[in-house]
This record gives C-alpha cells, structure tokens and sequence, in this order.
C-alpha cells in the first residue's frame, strides 16, 4: 500500500463531529420536488478531468468547491494557485486511490434514490428552519479523508466512504464496527448530521455527559423527523441487535452512569467512553454497543418531546439548560 494512501487512512474517523469543515454559522411531507437539491456530481466530474484533460472548463466551472477541496481535503491549494494542476493530478497519480475511485463510479453511477431521499428530508429541514441558508449540494471523493464539507455555501459528502463494509479496500484498514458504518445507507443519514452539526454548533460544557448526551440525541430526534421512513435504530446508526441490547438494559446502563455520578460530573476521558464510535463501550459490559450515550441521549429527547409535543424542532435547538431539560423530559428507562 502506497504512504499516500497510508496517510490519508490514518485520517480517517467516522465519528462525524471530529470529521467535519466547518465554515458556516408532525412529518409532514416538504412541498419541494424531489429536484430542489439535487446532488452535483463533482466525483464524476473530477474522474473525467482526470482521464481526459480535454475539458478545459473543469476548473472555472467548479471554482467554489475546489476552493474547500483543494485547501482542506487534499491540501492541493487553492484551484487559482500556481502548479495546482499539477498538484491535483498527482495526488490522484497514485494507483490504489485511482482503482478506489473506479470502483465507486460504477457502483454510484445512479444515485436516484438517495437523490429523493436527501432532497425530500432537506426540503422538510429547511421548512422547519427557515432561516438557514440552503446550500449546493456535492459528492467528492476524497481518498478516505474528509467525510463531509459544510460551508456557508456548500454541503458535500466523501462517497468512496460508503462502498459497503465488504468492500475489500475496507476489510484491510478497518475494524468492523467501522466497516458497518461505510455502507450506502449511511449517505442520507450522513449528509443531514453532518449538515446539522455544522448549523448547530454544541453549546454547553463538553466535560459533561448529560449535556453531550442531551446535544447528539436532539440531532438524532431531528433526523429521526427527517428520515421518518426509517428503522428506528438507524437514527443512531445501530443495527436491530445493538438497538434491542441498549432498549432491553435502558435501566441497568442509567443506574450505572447515575451511581458512578458520570451524568453531572465533568470529566472528559469518561464522557468521550459513552459517545465515541468504537466496538462497545469500554464502561459497560463487552456486548454492548458503542456510543451508548449517544442511543441514551436520543431517548431523552424523544421523552421530552412526547411531553411536549408542540415544542417546534427550531425552539427544540435553543434549550440548552440540560438538567431541567431531562427534569422536564421525565426519563425514566
């Protein structure tokens, strides 16, 4: 395996909030066509470019997102600085990230569905928040780095992310817990987290597990209204076994945070154990899932909300006194 590729694995981290760029600031069914943000195809673009330098007006055409690109995901610089071509098509000289990049134009060669899928739940987002600016919407291929670019203008995904966890690129640098997360199901879910956290950053103190807890299942909750046609388990990126262990020992996990006095107490190294994407969680017993508190976090919103059913998504994002929020959310698992 190539040091290029070696490096740009060593970058990468499913666990969206440490992946993002950030630059910027009832289910009812959203009154846009299934067009209204329609995906542009910057992958296949780039591929073209790369295998026939005939076309001329790539770089002037894709000005604004090569700006990202080039500067924060492949460190080629800046698409009007001198030698950048040079530098683009080096860095995609290298023959295992060109024989990645042909395996995800042919698999993503049609992305009708998730098209639909992504523009329908971001139509319904933007109903419920009005006032944020609606972006472009891309996909890249970054050679396994950024996941997602969230500016004031653009919204776009690393797709060579998603091949499937049986893709054999995957089987070699990655452990399975993050293999099951590098799947086309994940794109939508993805797209929309990544597009969350970037308008809504946490607020509160990251040492504290009940304010992460309360932050990662408000944006759960909200996917949760954007992608009602889901598995319920899915709002947490869990399969049905991992949902079913954390439903069936709700109780046994809350006594446990409450009696080691974790849900108050700040301490960073402890709370980071119950959030962070790994094969459990390290405090719990071997069979439990990974970002219990994240699972956690959602159930208490989720409580919240049935109690007060007319509390809007965007007043939703505005409550951030998180005891009386779970005082107020009467949890009880």
């Amino acid at each position: 395996m190539n040091k290029l590729i070696q490096n740009n694995i060593r970058f990468c981290c499913l666990i969206l909030f440490s992946v993002l760029t950030f630059s910027c600031s009832g289910n009812k069914t959203p009154n846009a066509d299934d067009s209204a943000f329609k995906i542009i195809r910057f992958d296949n673009e780039l591929y073209r470019y790369l295998n026939d330098k005939k076309n001329n007006s790539f770089l002037s055409e894709h000005f604004l997102f090569l700006n990202e690109y080039g500067e924060k995901i492949i460190h080629t610089g800046r698409p009007d600085s001198l030698g950048f071509e040079t530098r683009l098509n080096n860095f995609f000289s290298e023959p295992t990230l060109m024989s990645l990049y042909k395996d995800e134009q042919e698999k993503f060669a049609d992305i009708t569905e998730i098209n639909i899928e992504l523009s329908q739940s971001l139509a319904l987002f933007f109903d419920h928040f009005p006032e944020i600016k609606k972006p472009q919407v891309y996909m890249h291929v970054s050679g396994l780095q950024q996941n997602v670019i969230v500016t004031d203008d653009i919204l776009s995904l690393s797709v060579d992310k998603y091949m499937g966890m049986d893709y054999p690129l995957y089987q070699k640098f990655f452990y399975d817990y993050q293999r099951r997360l590098m799947t086309p199901e994940r794109i939508v879910p993805d797209y929309l987290l990544g597009f969350m956290m970037a308008n809504f950053p946490f607020q509160g103190n990251n040492d504290i597990l009940l304010d992460r807890m309360i932050y990662e299942g408000k944006l759960r909750y909200i996917l949760s209204r954007l992608l009602s046609k889901r598995n319920y388990w899915e709002y947490v990126g869990y399969n049905p076994e991992q949902y079913e262990w954390c439903r069936e020992n709700g109780s046994r996990i809350w006594k446990y945070i409450l009696e080691n006095q974790h849900l108050f107490t700040p301490d960073y190294k402890t709370t980071i154990q119950y959030l962070r994407e790994a094969p459990y969680t390290s405090l719990l017993p071997s069979e439990s899932p990974g970002q219990v508190g994240v699972w956690m976090g959602f159930q208490i919103v989720a409580s919240y909300m049935k109690h007060f059913p007319d509390t809007s998504l965007n007043h939703l994002m505005t409550l951030t006194d998180y005891q009386d929020f779970l005082k107020k959310s009467k949890y009880k698992p």
